[in-house]
């Protein structure tokens, strides 16, 4: 995900590296510690994100139907969830659960992320291309931050996507837009222009169905907007978490 609040190039997922900021007049977090405390997400659950299921127009006295679209049938060996309906939900829900792998630092190492990405896209070129962007750009993103890597101990970059909204779908491809919040920086720094900084922004992620699954095409960077007070960010349909104890 992009960042609006603060200064940066590009952003979280995919696109091109972060830069510290230097004029924010922001809270100095650089002294706040890194959160020690359990995950809200039980040990050996991956959480899993799909769109919302509509409104029911059941009679309130009527069950309400407990199946939810766009539910994957497994977790691949690398916690990535896989196996998705062959609907648009299905498509949405892939392309969620796949930019929200790479808003997790242990997945972003080199020596995964390649294996990683080949395990969920549709041809060895996109994942060859996908993971040595975001090798390149967290190497620059490292630097800009004077750490020896983005896996440093005190550098903080998680993203979490919060809706989404479908630019075109069907069959055999689809184009969604994600929207969420990003945060990144270094904790313990004393220059608070490195601190622990968030924002918002949106990725554009393509999937296309191949081998019977919704397999990842292409994902780049979308603006670094709209901020969560914006009426545009009411236009992002909601994900439901699954999976996680919600």
């Amino acid at each position: 995900m992009t960042t609006g609040t603060v200064s940066v190039i590009g952003g979280l997922v995919i696109g091109r590296y972060v830069v510290p900021d230097n004029g924010s007049n922001g809270p100095d977090t650089a002294s706040v510690a890194p959160q020690t405390s359990p995950s809200a997400t039980p040990p050996g659950v991956t959480p899993t994100l799909v769109p919302s299921p509509k409104p029911s127009s059941q009679p309130a006295n009527t069950a309400a139907p407990t199946s939810v679209p766009g539910v994957p049938t497994r977790i691949n060996e690398f916690g990535i969830p896989v196996g998705y309906p062959h609907t648009e939900a299905g498509a949405v829900s892939a392309c969620a659960n796949y930019d929200a792998i790479t808003g997790n630092l242990r997945n972003r190492e080199p020596s995964r992320i390649r294996s990683m990405f080949n395990s969920i896209s549709a041809t060895p070129e996109s994942a060859k291309r996908l993971s040595e962007m975001i090798i390149s750009n967290d190497m620059e993103s490292a630097k800009a931050y004077g750490a020896s890597s983005i896996q440093s101990p005190n550098f903080t970059l998680i993203g979490r996507i919060a809706g989404y909204a479908v630019r075109s779908y069907d069959e055999n491809k689809a184009d969604v837009t994600l929207w969420g919040a990003v945060a990144f920086g270094i904790y313990g720094n004393q220059n608070p222009n490195l601190a622990p900084r968030q924002g918002w922004g949106t990725d554009y992620c393509q999937v296309v169905w191949s081998s019977g699954d919704w397999k990842l095409k292409d994902e780049k960077d979308g603006p670094s907007e709209p901020a969560i007070t914006e009426r545009a960010a009411e236009n992002f349909k909601e994900f439901l978490l699954v999976g996680a104890g919600t």
